[in-house]
């Protein structure tokens, strides 16, 4: 139990330097798109280990939290594009 609220709190923290750097860099586009492709790949580094150490990591895990992470950064891009 204690595992998984460390993870969580990593999750926490992942997300929270993410939206301060898109914060951070409000005014360089670039800089953005940087920062939330970070956060996505910190995202399924995070969710890969968590599986890895409860022992049920395999392809399909893996491949949702890559697809979950584009279809995240692609949604973010395009609200940036609009602002």
């Amino acid at each position: 139990m204690i595992r998984h609220a460390v993870d969580y709190f990593l999750l926490l923290v992942i997300i929270s330097f993410g939206l301060g750097g898109l914060f951070y860099f409000r005014f360089d586009f670039a800089a953005q798109v940087a920062a939330i492709s970070i956060m996505a790949i910190f995202y399924i580094l995070l969710g890969v280990l968590h599986h890895y150490h409860d022992k049920n990591l395999s392809g399909k895990v893996v491949m949702e939290y890559v697809a979950m992470s584009a279809l995240a950064t692609f949604i973010l891009i395009i609200f940036l594009l609009r602002a």
